[in-house]
């Protein structure tokens, strides 16, 4: 792998320690939080510097917004409050912090083995959101603890796609003084509540509960192993025989209309695991679970990214460039490609794949970030003026993404607009939790700006959020 120093936009964007995994940025956040799982209780009580890894995908959250939306909307939720957060970590979990954040495990999305599963387990989540459950436990804890809890856990999502070391020491959190345990302990009546509710919703879009009650039995069986050997989730809270029961009993009675998951949707279940397993395992357990016999989509594009990260670019595009002759209008392949190739030094190259993806994929901000790093990396004129396009409305989805400021201020700063690229610097460092740094910046481009301009009034506020950010950390030292 060619690690590019203190960056990656990548397909596959982590935070987590500094490290060399191929295909992974090398610049990595640590969070030093233990979360919560609310479809259980409190994922554990973790030593100090204990690590969350976050992870950014197009693909993989594009399936998971996929199979959420429906849920919000039978929920009476509004779909365009999701917030949708991958954690690596192998463990079953999931939660919500509430106001639409949805927080999942890869070990949860690896080990289900049908994509009801995974929508039982969102559902269940949908049900503690639109219960409230998270607000009520809000109100028992002091109000200043727990909004700085949230918005720690939430700087450490925004920053999930920066991949730069000066960002990770940013972001770095720990001693919060709050115990996630008291926080996302619900009661059983609560967890109760949300099956029933998690049950609603799936019969009023149709689908399947027997995903659900095969996860709930799958924890259920823990029980009858050492507790060192049982899954996090169950040994922290867990599942009571009733809401097993309850579920069951729902499958067995239900009059309603429903459907398990159809082919498409296994299918694309089986990329996900796939992708997830290659990006993050070793190679020889992704190269023994998808074997050069095993010809089938999922474990081609497995052998395609385990080979890249294993730095073997060669047999990685034979894999690549197979799948794209099968499949030439599939955007994360062309994605692929694009990373690969931009991680190999071909930026021109790497610019047309990641252009092909976009067009495929007009709406998947993740991608339009990968080509905008391409072109910018490029620094030719006419890439810094594409990129400068294409930033704007990415950057209006990913306001919280540090490193969507980060090319902003590149794209602008090579192009020898300063005050462009040192507002973006500011958005940047608020987001970082840096306010002296933002407010060097944000004057930095006032001295630049005329008075009373749009963008005048954007660098207003932009100094106010800084200076209000100064003041707050100034308190809860």
């Amino acid at each position: 792998m060619r690690l590019i120093h203190g960056l990656g936009t990548g397909i596959l964007l982590i935070l987590g320690r500094r490290g060399g995994l191929r295909g992974l940025p090398c610049g990595l956040v640590v969070l030093g939080l233990a979360v919560a799982g609310l479809l259980g209780g409190p994922l554990a009580a973790r030593p100090a510097g204990a690590e969350t890894t976050i992870i950014r995908d197009a693909e993989v959250e594009g399936i998971i917004r996929d199979w959420t939306v429906p849920l919000f909307r039978a929920a009476g939720l509004a779909p365009e409050t999701l917030r949708l957060r991958i954690i690596a970590d192998d463990q079953l979990n999931a939660f919500t912090t509430g106001q639409g954040r949805l927080f999942l495990n890869t070990g949860t999305l690896a080990a289900a083995e049908t994509p009801d599963e995974i929508i039982g387990v969102i559902a269940h989540e949908v049900g503690h959101m639109a219960g409230g459950d998270v607000i009520k436990l809000k109100d028992q804890i002091e109000q200043a603890q727990v909004t700085s809890l949230i918005t720690a856990l939430l700087g450490a999502a925004a920053g999930a796609a920066t991949g730069r070391g000066d960002v990770a020491s940013g972001i770095m959190l720990g001693g919060q003084g709050v115990a996630m345990g008291q926080f996302f302990g619900f009661s059983r009546t609560q967890e109760a509540m949300a099956d029933s509710f998690a049950l609603r919703v799936l019969d009023d879009t149709g689908q399947s509960a027997q995903g659900l009650l095969t996860f709930f039995e799958r924890l259920g069986d823990q029980d009858l192993l050492p507790t060192s050997s049982q899954a996090l989730w169950a040994r922290t809270h867990p599942l009571t025989g009733d809401r097993i029961a309850a579920v069951r009993h729902h499958v067995e009675t239900t009059s309603a209309e429903v459907r398990p998951a159809g082919p498409d949707e296994q299918a694309r279940h089986a990329r996900m695991v796939a992708k997830l397993t290659s990006f993050l395992k070793s190679f020889g357990l992704t190269m023994r679970q998808y074997p050069p016999e095993d010809t089938s989509l999922p474990a081609r594009y497995a052998r395609a990214i385990a080979y890249y990260r294993h730095n073997d670019l060669k047999e990685a595009l034979v894999e690549i460039d197979g799948l794209l002759a099968d499949h030439p209008d599939d955007p994360y392949f062309h994605e692929l490609k694009g990373q690969m190739l931009f991680e190999n030094g071909r930026l021109e190259p790497a610019v047309a794949s990641y252009r092909r993806a976009v067009e495929l994929a007009p709406g998947r901000t993740l991608i339009i970030l990968g080509l905008a790093h391409a072109l910018v990396e490029s620094g030719r004129p006419e890439d810094l003026a594409e990129a400068q396009e294409v930033l704007s409305p990415a950057v209006s989805h990913e306001t919280d993404n540090p490193f969507a400021w980060w090319l902003v201020a590149n794209a602008y700063g090579k192009d020898g607009k300063i005050p462009m690229a040192a507002y973006a610097e500011a958005e940047r460092a608020i987001l970082l939790g840096k306010p002296e740094e933002a407010l060097y910046h944000v004057r930095r481009a006032m001295s630049e700006t005329e008075k009373g301009t749009p963008f005048w009034f954007r660098l207003e506020d932009a100094e106010a959020e800084a200076e209000n950010l100064k003041e707050k950390m100034a308190r809860q030292r």
